[in-house]
Formats: C-alpha cells, structure tokens, sequence
C-alpha cells in the first residue's frame, strides 16, 4: 500500500481542502483523514501542469470511470478556474467522456 502525505496549502483551497477531508477507517482501529476525491483530481491537474507527466492525467481518468457520478464536476470546475487548470479539466473530462461505455 502507497500513501502520500501532503502538507496543506495556506491560501483558500488548502483551507477548503482540510474542511472537505474524510475520516475513514484504514485499518480496525486505525483512522486517518483523507482528501477529497475532487481534492485530489485538482492536486493532480496542478501536478501535470507543473511537470507534464501523463501519469496524473491517467489517474484523474481512471478516478472519473470508476467514481462516477461520486464526484462533483461542476465542483473540479469552478476551482479549476480559480487554480488556473480549467483547460486541462475540459480536455481530460472530454477523453473521458467521449470513451466508449
């Protein structure tokens, strides 16, 4: 098992990233906070922009497939826009959606 940990950032999304965290059980009796899926694809955007790998663009997809309608689009969105990553967002859910069923 991998986990990263991440240090929160100190502007307003790392703010709402610590209040949108969830607490889930890793192990039996053992919690742990973790981030929010929309959290994390927005972490992941930044990260490709920063450094192009597709790796972060792979995992974004797989997260869209397998979680659906679990996530909140318009959430990703409208940060995505303040993160400045909205291109990337549009290009990638579009891949995504385009993709046979």
């Amino acid at each position: 098992m991998k986990i990263d940990f991440m240090i929160a950032r100190q502007d307003e999304w790392g703010r709402r990233q610590l209040e949108r965290r969830r607490n889930v059980e890793l192990y039996p009796g053992q919690q742990c906070d973790i981030a929010a899926p929309e959290d994390v694809i927005l972490g992941k955007l930044l990260y490709y922009r920063e450094g192009q790998s597709d790796k972060h663009l792979r995992d974004i997809a797989a997260m869209l497939q397998t979680s659906g309608d679990e996530i909140d689009r318009a959430d990703i969105a409208a940060w995505a826009t303040r993160l400045d990553v909205l291109d990337i967002w549009q290009a990638i859910v579009a891949r995504v959606d385009a993709a046979p069923k």
